[in-house]
């Protein structure tokens, strides 16, 4: 799956050692999509700032939690390339 929008934040997480980044995209006016970028894939974002347009794509990741037994949909970035025009 792909998502293309312009980057509203770009945000370090590190949650019990598990380090990530979250993008948020605004791929129109009226959404939003919060993607992961984990592990190696984090040094993907250098270079890129709020207000950029960029193409993500993602895999789409289902979890439940252990603890709280929650549903979980998480959009894990697989790639990213930066639009210009």
């Amino acid at each position: 799956m792909t998502i293309t929008g312009n980057i509203e934040s770009i945000e370090y997480r590190n949650t019990a050692g598990h380090e990530k980044k979250v993008v948020t995209l605004i791929p129109d006016h009226r959404q939003r999509a919060f993607v992961e970028f984990r592990g190696r894939k984090m040094d993907d974002l250098a270079g890129l700032k709020e207000n950029d347009e960029v193409r993500v794509l993602v895999m789409l990741e289902g979890k439940i939690s252990k603890n709280s037994g929650i549903q979980y949909n998480n959009l894990v970035a697989q790639e990213v390339l930066k639009i210009v025009r």
